[in-house]
């Protein structure tokens, strides 16, 4: 049963961005996300120490998942109890994120999301 919902940012000119990002992943990205995204709904952060961490931007973290490409997805909690919602899509390539400034875009759709959580918020769609 799970413990967490899971839900995407919604942009209102491009859509789901988690979405169009996973696409774009190699097949065996796509599996470690769906893997990671599956053990933060039945678990929360409390399964695996730093499966989320921070960016240091307030309110965002990232889901590390490791691998020939480390993925850094962007989310953050809420708005809704016991809810993660997926902002945008990353890698960590040699420190530094892919896109450039990914946790501060970030921040800026956290602050779009909770102002119109109703229009903005949608459950997770996974890549597969």
């Amino acid at each position: 049963m799970a413990k967490w919902i899971i839900c995407d940012y919604v942009h209102p000119g491009y859509g789901n961005l988690i979405r169009a990002w996973s696409v774009r992943l190699a097949k065996k990205e796509q599996a470690k996300l769906n893997q990671r995204v599956d053990s933060l709904e039945l678990h929360g952060t409390d399964l695996i120490p730093d499966i989320v961490a921070p960016t240091g931007v307030a309110s965002v973290f990232k889901l590390k998942i490791h691998g020939k490409v480390q993925l850094r997805p962007m989310l953050c909690e809420g708005p809704g109890a016991l809810t993660f919602t997926f902002l945008i899509g990353a890698k960590e390539v040699q420190d530094a994120y892919d896109p450039p400034g990914a946790p501060e875009t970030a921040g800026k759709y956290r602050r779009d999301l909770f102002a119109n959580p109703e229009t903005r918020q949608i459950r997770h769609e996974r890549a597969d």
